[in-house]
């Protein structure tokens, strides 16, 4: 179902995005603003920031990584283009697309200063972690070993990359790898 956008100003599509009902309604309604043609920068960036949040609420992480990418092309401060991607890698890490999430982490990489590159290497860091930690949780522990593998890949200090080798060694041991 494509919805056709008749809103040209920014405060017109929110007043519309407001008025939907529900999220699928609203994603349907952002989806068909982003793909007019003349419509200015300033409304596909809230478009596609709201989008990806609405993809996260329904846990579909691949859809929200490609917003947040897309978000990332029409952020105007290098910052701003650097947070984006982080939370695109974060979204691509969370929906278990470990190349893609390394991808956005090295594309954020290029794009911040010094100070934002250690910024991304300890989100990246931080955000393989949790997401392994998830999967433990949930006792995947297949997906958590390939996490834990490319964590030791990372830049990590002695104390972490023991902790993370700890790990490996009971969860090989779990699936039968490792005796």
């Amino acid at each position: 179902m494509v919805i056709q956008v008749k809103e040209r100003t920014l405060q017109d599509v929110k007043t519309k995005f407001d008025s939907l009902s529900t999220d699928l309604i609203k994603m349907e309604y952002l989806e068909s603003v982003v793909k007019v043609m003349d419509i200015v920068m300033e409304i596909k960036k809230f478009c596609f920031s709201t989008l990806a949040g609405l993809y996260e609420k329904r846990l579909m992480f691949d859809k929200a990584a490609k917003a947040m990418f897309l978000k990332a092309g029409y952020d105007v401060t290098y910052r701003e283009k650097v947070d984006s991607l982080i939370l695109a890698g974060e979204y691509n890490a969370r929906a278990g697309n470990i190349i893609s999430a390394d991808d956005m982490f090295l594309r954020a990489v290029r794009e911040g200063n010094t100070e934002q590159r250690s910024k991304v290497e300890l989100a990246r860091k931080n955000i393989y972690l949790s997401v392994a930690n998830e999967l433990e949780k949930k006792g995947r522990m297949n997906y958590a070993a390939k996490f834990f593998e490319h964590l030791l890949t990372l830049k990590l200090d002695e104390l972490e990359k023991n902790l993370v080798k700890k790990k490996l060694v009971t969860y090989y041991k779990q699936m039968g790898r490792f005796n």
